[in-house]
């Protein structure tokens, strides 16, 4: 299965039961957006082995979406590691984030996988 198909079908459940609030029986539909209830200190680990490169210039962060704060730029062809995804903020239609570090750094932070060479880490966190 390819792994935006694999992604797609392990995120949907997650995203449809976070989305579900459940008061005395009753279920209710999710918030437009489930989006905004996501901390800029989301949990993250190490559990994939792979990489990508940065498909351009961008920004990497301490959350899963453009409100959280900025680490730092990273230029086009970065060498990224990946460590595991998550849902976030969408991107040009693309919800999934990367949680990386920058090859020959320490430094780490959220990729969002639209501007990641191959769509980003294959382990969910």
């Amino acid at each position: 299965m390819k792994k935006s198909l694999r992604r797609a079908a392990l995120t949907l459940p997650g995203i449809v039961a976070a989305g579900l609030l459940s008061v005395g029986g009753v279920a209710s539909a999710a918030p437009a957006d489930p989006v905004q209830t996501l901390s800029c200190n989301h949990g993250h680990t190490n559990k994939d082995s792979g990489e990508g490169r940065t498909k351009t210039r961008m920004r990497y962060r301490t959350g899963p979406h453009t409100s959280c704060s900025a680490y730092a730029w990273v230029d086009k062809g970065t060498l990224i590691y990946y460590h595991c995804w998550t849902v976030g903020e969408s991107i040009e239609g693309k919800r999934t984030w990367t949680w990386g570090r920058i090859a020959g750094t320490q430094k780490q932070g959220w990729f969002s996988d639209y501007y990641l060479s191959d769509g980003g880490a294959t382990k969910q966190c």
